[in-house]
């Protein structure tokens, strides 16, 4: 299940007519889902995850493959591999353009957004442009960066994601982790070791409300089917 939101476009002004106005905002979108599906055979090795539930946001853009610190004007731009761009117009001409300030003012610090262009349509940028006042400035850069159309997830309080992984198999013994994602996916904020005696295959495990239907297991991999989820 998605639902789409459309971030408001933003208008970073300086004074007078130096402005960016972005012309294909980012696209907020929430993602609701769970893999396997119930009741469908899957296969899996060890170390890898069995069951995944998950709720998240992300958004859509373009992102810079390489980071950028260059001089310019009094001051200098900086970003970082990774950072977002998106379409817009500086100065009347299309160019893309950071969503923080990325123009670093040796006296303020972050004080403008930075805009690329990609004059050539190959993938890359080779001019970067500000207007830390009425003025804008640009320079060629050294070289080109890549960018790609690309999706980030954005932390937000009802994000959350529940993932059981599985560890092998010891002495008749399954071993699975649990691991509980809230806000921000990058570490997990709470996990548990788990373990079940099984004597024969097909058997059935229970961890919360997760019921799965384990058809074998050895420590290559595990065949299972998931009846019921978080």
């Amino acid at each position: 299940m998605k639902n789409t939101i459309t971030i408001l476009a933003f208008t970073v002004a300086a004074t007078g007519c130096a402005s960016v106005s972005v012309t294909q905002p980012s696209q907020l979108t929430e993602k609701v889902g769970q893999l396997p599906e119930l009741n469908a055979p899957a296969t899996v090795t060890v170390g890898s995850t069995m069951f995944s539930q998950y709720r998240y946001w992300s958004k859509t853009g373009y992102r810079l493959l390489a980071p950028v610190s260059v001089g310019l004007a009094l001051g200098s731009i900086r970003t970082d591999a990774g950072d977002f761009v998106v379409p817009a117009t500086a100065e009347g001409a299309p160019a893309y353009c950071t969503e923080k300030p990325a123009y670093i003012d040796p006296m303020v610090g972050p004080l403008k957004t930075a805009c690329f262009l990609d004059k050539a349509g190959s993938g890359s940028f080779d001019i970067v442009k500000a207007a830390p006042g009425l003025v804008w400035f640009e320079k060629k850069l050294e070289a080109p960066i890549r960018y790609e159309q690309s999706e980030l997830q954005v932390p937000r309080p009802d994000s959350k994601k529940f993932e059981l992984l599985y560890q092998g198999v010891s002495a008749k013994t399954v071993r699975l982790s649990y691991r509980e994602y809230m806000n921000d996916f990058a570490r997990p904020a709470f996990f548990q070791d788990v373990s079940y005696e099984i004597s024969e295959f097909p058997a059935e495990v229970t961890f919360r409300t997760v019921r799965i239907s384990v058809l074998s297991a050895d420590n290559s991999g595990i065949r299972y089917k998931v009846l019921s989820g978080f």
